[in-house]
């Protein structure tokens, strides 16, 4: 016979979960000292404690374990209840990779927040722009008419789509050379890594495009200035736009995180065309 200590060293069970077995009938000792109220336990203890041991690794709860010693003699008479776990643990292995994904695509949206030399806000000066290449990307987009502020609902269809697979900030592109209030020809879209099914939508690349970019550090209603400020730098540089125009919002109102729309961050692009009005070359 063991003692208490001595069966919980063996066992590697708690002196606490033992007291618990006991109480709950689980695993009761072979005798019980009548005066010092010592537990003894011995071999048929052992045994049961070994079945204990293996059914809390599969994840079975005091309450499980003392229907299962109870209603079961062999390892024939477990099934019904290794399938009900099963079950269970399926149900865990998704709830924990919907998490994973929503994770994921968290970190997708908030991981591209480069430093970048141009930038326009509310009330600042020496609104710079620059010109640069962006190489192709594929998107998983949904484009419709409608108005501007109907943009932010689609992202988060677009990244429930996407899910693991989306590998930036959101973006959406403008269709229309000018401002429209009700029917504007609107995308939204996100980097993904590779197809994915998009409900209302597709993916496709966005193909390599050469752009004058700004940022707008600030609130979307007053993302005027920052637009006149590139359009200007066209201007000045001899350029045309091109449509789409692209706005790629690397700071908004928080995914998770409510953020004071003063600290927004908007990268405003847009394309540069190969050539002029009336297709005349723009060198």
């Amino acid at each position: 016979m063991l003692t208490m200590g001595e069966f919980s060293a063996a066992t590697r069970l708690t002196v606490k979960a033992l007291r618990l077995y006991h109480d709950e009938g689980i695993l009761v000792p072979e005798r019980i000292d009548p005066f010092s109220g010592y537990r003894y336990y011995g071999d048929a203890s052992w045994k049961r404690a070994r079945s204990v041991s293996l059914l809390r690794e599969l994840g079975f709860s005091h309450r499980e374990l003392k229907d299962i010693l109870q209603e079961c003699q062999e390892d024939s008479d477990l099934p019904r209840f290794l399938a009900r776990r099963m079950g269970e643990v399926e149900r865990e292995l998704d709830r924990a990779r919907g998490t994973r994904d929503r994770l994921a695509l968290y970190l997708a949206a908030l991981g591209d927040a480069a430093p970048f030399a141009g930038s326009a806000g509310d009330g600042q000066e020496g609104l710079d722009a620059l010109e640069k290449a962006l190489p192709e990307q594929l998107i998983a987009g949904i484009r419709f008419k409608g108005r501007y502020a109907e943009v932010g609902e689609r992202f988060a269809a677009l990244f429930k789509a996407a899910g693991r697979q989306a590998c930036g900030a959101p973006l959406a592109l403008y269709h229309d050379d000018e401002y429209r209030d009700e029917d504007a020809d609107i995308e939204a879209a996100v980097p993904v890594r590779k197809e994915v099914h998009v409900p209302g939508g597709a993916c496709r690349p966005l193909g390599a495009q050469r752009v004058l970019c700004i940022r707008h550090r600030g609130p979307y209603a007053t993302i005027g200035t920052a637009y006149r400020a590139l359009f200007e730098a066209l201007i000045a540089r001899g350029l045309h736009a091109a449509t789409p125009s692209r706005e790629l919002y690397l700071k908004g109102p928080g995914l998770i995180l409510p953020r004071d729309p003063k600290r927004f961050v908007t990268e405003l692009q847009i394309p540069i065309a190969a050539t002029g009005p009336g297709g005349i070359d723009a060198d």
